[in-house]
């Protein structure tokens, strides 16, 4: 009897640790708002492919050209992967070459261009808030450069800075 019950509870134990193990390491956040930490308005895009992508006033409600899911692939140097995924279906990437890069459509499983690493940084000194600098893993995949997500004047492709508010997102 007692045999019995250690091999169901073996069997029971196997069975949930497996399926811990089977989960699958990339997971998606609920839909939400990608903001600028200087100018506190959020990023969307026109339409598909990402022709356009600009600033405005961040929606309260759902908002198709504007709302991302953060898919999170694993990490790179002790940095999380993210992958941002518009609810209109558009993924956020890179496109182009090493002397002219652009933020564009990417959404190919198989490329690295839709990929970002993600710095987070502090920004405030009361309250002391926590932000993100997105690097393009595409980029530097790719073309061997270092750019991420900036905010200068609208969103584009340019130097990293994780002390620059311009290069800063909250989400």
């Amino acid at each position: 009897m007692l045999r019995k019950f250690v091999r169901a509870m073996t069997a029971v134990l196997t069975a949930l640790g497996g399926g811990l193990l089977a989960a699958s390491p990339a997971h998606a956040a609920s839909y939400r708002d990608l903001k600028s930490v200087q100018y506190n308005i959020c990023v969307y895009a026109y339409g598909d492919p990402l022709e356009d992508i600009y600033l405005k006033r961040c929606s309260t409600t759902p908002a198709a050209n504007g709302n991302w899911s953060v898919t999170v692939l694993g990490n790179h140097n002790n940095h999380a992967l993210w992958v941002l995924t518009r609810q209109g279906g558009t993924c956020l990437g890179v496109d182009g070459d090493a002397k002219y890069n652009y933020l564009y459509s990417s959404c190919d499983p198989k490329g690295s261009k839709n990929v970002w690493e993600v710095f987070p940084t502090t920004y405030g000194v009361d309250p002391v808030r926590t932000s993100y600098v997105l690097k393009s893993f595409g980029a530097f995949q790719s073309w061997g450069v270092h750019k991420c997500l900036t905010f200068a004047d609208r969103p584009k492709l340019g130097p990293c800075s994780t002390s620059s508010t311009s290069d800063m997102i909250y989400r």
